[in-house]
C-alpha cells in the first residue's frame, strides 16, 4: 500500500481506548495489536474495504501517539480521524511551546510539533526551535535533535549541526553528529 506522508498527532487525553471506540464506530478491523517496532508499539487496522491501513503507533521513546495512513483511501480516513479524536496541529503545538515552563509541557510540544509539521511549516518550526537549542536545560536541547530526526528539514537540520558543535553537554553534541551521521546515510 502507498504511504501517506503526513503524520496525525494525537494528544494524549484522548486514549488508546478512545481511539479502539473510533475503530468500532468506523468499522475498522484489528490486523495487529501491539506490534513492536522499532521501540514502539504499533495498532493496525484496515478498513471494512481493505483499501487503507491505519496505524497507531505508541512511541514510546518521545511519548507521543500518532496514526500514518496507507492506502488510496488515506484521506478520507484522515478526515473522519480529524472528526473523531483530539489531535495536535502544527500552530496548536508551536503555540503552547511558547506559552508553557513546565519541562514535561515543552517535550510534549516539541515532539507534536515535529510530527505534525508538513512541507510547508519548516521555517515556522525552525524559528520556534531556533530558542530551544539555547535553552539552558540539556534535555530541552537534545529533544531539538530528536525532534529533527521525525522532521528533517534542512533549517532544523543547520540547528542540530549546532549542537553539534557548540553545545556546553557532551552527550548532546554526541547525539546531533549520530543524528547528522544517519540522515547523511540516506542521500
Amino acid at each position: 500500500m502507498t504511504d501517506f506522508v503526513k503524520r496525525i498527532v494525537i494528544k494524549a487525553r484522548f486514549t488508546s481506548d478512545d481511539v479502539d471506540f473510533v475503530s468500532m464506530q468506523r468499522g475498522w478491523i484489528l490486523q495487529h495489536h501491539q506490534k513492536a517496532e522499532a521501540g514502539a508499539s504499533i495498532d493496525i487496522w484496515v478498513t471494512s474495504d481493505r483499501r487503507t491501513e491505519i496505524h497507531q503507533v505508541d512511541d514510546r521513546h518521545i511519548g507521543t501517539r500518532y496514526f500514518t495512513l496507507r492506502g488510496p483511501g488515506s484521506r478520507e480516513v484522515a478526515e473522519h480521524i480529524r472528526q473523531d479524536c483530539e489531535l495536535w496541529s502544527i500552530s496548536e503545538a508551536l503555540g503552547e511551546l511558547e506559552r508553557v515552563r513546565a519541562r514535561g509541557e515543552k517535550l510534549i510540544c516539541i515532539y507534536a510539533a515535529a510530527l505534525a509539521a508538513g512541507e510547508g511549516d519548516g521555517e515556522r518550526i525552525t524559528q520556534s526551535f531556533r530558542d530551544l537549542v539555547r535553552d539552558p536545560d540539556a534535555g530541552i536541547r537534545q529533544s531539538v535533535i530528536i525532534a529533527t530526526g521525525y522532521f528533517p528539514y534542512p533549517g532544523l537540520v543547520d540547528l542540530v549541526r549546532d549542537l553539534r558543535d557548540s553545545d556546553p553537554a557532551a552527550h548532546v553534541r554526541k547525539n546531533a553528529q549520530i543524528l547528522l551521521d544517519g540522515l547523511s546515510v540516506g542521500k
